[in-house]
């Protein structure tokens, strides 16, 4: 497979995650800034910026909040770049990418430039976002052949949910919002109804370690570790050299939230996030240095 085809692929798969979990945190925080008003709009907009990497200079209400978030297709951190730049990667593999894929990034690229997010009512607009978003997954799970671009596409968005996941639990609702907090950050990755049916208490750490070591969640850390990894071994299967560094970087994190406690204290659970996120950025650069960086062209001398 050309380096450049594997590439898109993956980055598909992290932009389309990014997009979609970003969009799920702000429907949810929005929410929460409305109902709760114990919090100052400015504090309460302050904590997700700083989790996403985002600037926050004179982001101080509900509106800026929204606009902030939302952004601009120059800059990937946003919702509106994340869905551009999916959508620029969809179109370098068009020929070989499911027709739904590339028709749904671009009408949510349209939706986002063309028709303005709301910043007083984004409740609406926000959920249009996420439904076309959920298109683009639900072709490739369905359309896709389980080739080498389905396993690379795989990867990366495992690897992003990871990410997110851990960009989430550092916010730390909770902190702020001792009741409505845990509901928020569970809602937020699309997992209350889960959470629920396990009859455990809904409280702070029940929530962080069922979102990082629970193992039939789709969005826990340690699901999305173990999804990654089986990406990573069907490259090996389908004859795709040079998976070594990547598949040992994923294989020490599956195995360090796989062997770990349920019932482990706050301080464990925290630094499992840590050490997951970090690892899952380095899984992001060996994947890089293996398939993506072209060496150039040989020159042969007389």
């Amino acid at each position: 497979m050309l380096s450049r085809l594997a590439e898109s692929f993956f980055w598909i798969g992290r932009y389309v995650e990014r997009a979609e979990s970003t969009t799920r945190l702000l429907q949810e925080h929005h929410q929460l800034l409305v109902e709760d008003r114990t919090v100052s709009e400015a504090a309460g907009t302050a904590i997700v910026l700083d989790a996403l990497g985002m600037k926050h200079d004179g982001v101080n209400t509900r509106a800026a909040f929204i606009d902030a978030v939302v952004g601009h297709e120059d800059d990937p951190t946003t919702i509106a770049g994340s869905v551009f730049a999916a959508r620029e990667n969809a179109r370098a593999v068009r020929e070989v990418l499911a027709g739904e894929v590339f028709e749904s990034l671009n009408s949510t690229h349209l939706l986002l430039t063309r028709a303005h997010v709301p910043s007083q009512n984004p409740g609406a607009a926000l959920h249009r976002i996420l439904e076309r978003l959920l298109v683009v997954n639900g072709s490739f799970e369905w359309e896709m052949s389980r080739d080498e671009s389905y396993s690379f596409w795989t990867i990366g968005r495992a690897l992003e949910r990871i990410d997110m996941t851990a960009r989430l639990l550092n916010l730390r609702h909770e902190d702020l919002w001792f009741e409505a907090g845990p509901t928020t950050t569970l809602r937020s990755a699309a997992a209350i109804t889960p959470f629920l049916r396990t009859g455990f208490a809904l409280v702070p750490d029940e929530v962080r370690s069922f979102l990082v070591l629970d193992r039939e969640l789709p969005r826990s850390m340690l699901h999305s570790a173990s999804v990654a990894e089986d990406a990573v071994r069907g490259l090996e299967r389908q004859g795709v050299a040079g998976s070594d560094d990547l598949l040992r970087e994923i294989g020490r994190m599956h195995s360090a939230l796989q062997f770990a406690d349920r019932d482990a204290d706050r301080k464990t659970i925290n630094e499992l996030i840590t050490t997951s996120q970090q690892s899952a950025s380095r899984a992001s650069e060996l994947a890089a240095e293996a398939f993506f960086r072209q060496t150039g062209t040989i020159v042969w001398s007389h």
